[in-house]
């Protein structure tokens, strides 16, 4: 099911105009230019709509949090909501939904789409090749091709990486510490994801370069997940990595009660996780990035071409350690991940 407002629908804490409601502004000529430029009016502009399609659920507290980080980053370089810019956020229900929801923000005139996560970013590639894209984050940019390279991306799209595929070795190595990794490390893939089987091969390679084995076993529907993480338990796993994909995102807190239910913790890519029940959970600091955006948006609605701006990697981590899971699984935490934490829930 898809849903969406705008920044003029009222939200809890703060009333705004209606969303068919249109405003009109003094002409700022930072403003003017570039994408507002076909909106200037007899010294005026309109509000630039920016098309938002968030990753996860309208329902939880931290992907709504992530939408607050954005605005926070367009509050900081000037952009001002409802007074020089207009959010329309679409969120989905299933990843399907995208294209018809990208679809949907174009007729309500987005002029710039702001994509989370490779889903929703490559459905809106497939829409349109003049509005310019902000993704965030993506793992493979140039793989999904979003753009022709990360320093040049040349076409209009751009934005932010979240580098995941390249962590690989470092989630593998969580399992190894754990000690639950002599012979094999288990890993938990998106099967019907066209990057899932990319990074699940770097995650062999990572493994094989840290002289143990991968067992891994997909997932494309999360009716499935109990029989397979059943199965995974059956396996002999402790443990188990879970693939970062749109996926696993949309569904980490049932997986994790799933895998708690199972005996098993959970190695997860985002770093909030941990307060929901994964064991580890390591990645880029997410609202960090979506803060970041804003300022990519600025630039476009300046003027700059989406093709000259060079997809930016994250440079803040979070490192999340669940003492509550690791007890309740009888699992001894090494000291040098406790040091190495950045939170830990006790």
């Amino acid at each position: 099911m898809v849903s969406s407002h705008s920044l003029g629908t009222p939200r809890t804490g703060g009333a705004h105009p209606s969303q068919d409601q249109t405003a009109r502004i003094d002409s700022q000529p930072r403003r003017c230019g570039g994408v507002a430029a076909s909106r200037a009016r007899a010294g005026r502009c309109q509000l630039a709509r920016i098309g938002f399609l968030p990753i996860g659920s309208s329902s939880n507290a931290f992907d709504r949090s992530l939408i607050d980080s954005f605005r926070q980053g367009l509050s900081e370089v000037g952009l001002l909501e409802n007074r020089n810019v207009t959010l329309d956020i679409v969120w989905v229900s299933i990843e399907s939904e995208f294209p018809q929801a990208v679809s949907d923000l174009l007729k309500r005139g987005a002029k710039l789409l702001v994509t989370a996560g490779s889903s929703a970013s490559a459905a809106a590639k497939r829409h349109t090749s003049t509005v310019p894209i902000v993704f965030v984050p993506v793992g493979d940019p140039v793989g999904i091709g979003l753009v022709e390279s990360l320093s040049h991306p040349g076409g209009n799209a751009t934005g932010f990486s979240d580098v995941l595929a390249d962590l690989s070795g470092k989630y593998v190595q969580f399992a190894i510490e754990l000690g639950n990794a002599r012979q094999a490390v288990d890993y938990l893939w998106h099967a019907d994801w066209p990057d899932g089987k990319n990074r699940l091969q770097a995650s062999e390679r990572a493994a094989e370069a840290s002289g143990v084995s991968l067992r891994s076993r997909g997932i494309g529907d999360i009716a499935k997940g109990n029989e397979v993480l059943g199965a995974m338990k059956q396996d002999g796993a402790l443990t188990l990595i879970v693939q970062p994909s749109p996926f696993t995102y949309r569904h980490r807190n049932r997986l994790i009660d799933t895998a708690m239910n199972h005996g098993l913790g959970m190695i997860v890519a985002w770093p909030s996780a941990a307060r929901d029940g994964a064991l580890i959970a390591y990645g880029p600091d997410y609202p960090d990035l979506y803060r970041k955006a804003a300022t990519y948006v600025d630039r476009i609605l300046k003027g700059t071409n989406p093709a000259d701006l060079p997809v930016q990697e994250p440079t803040k981590f979070g490192f999340g350690l669940n003492l509550r899971t690791a007890k309740t699984l009888g699992l001894s935490i090494p000291p040098m991940l406790l040091t190495a934490a950045t939170e830990v829930i006790e």
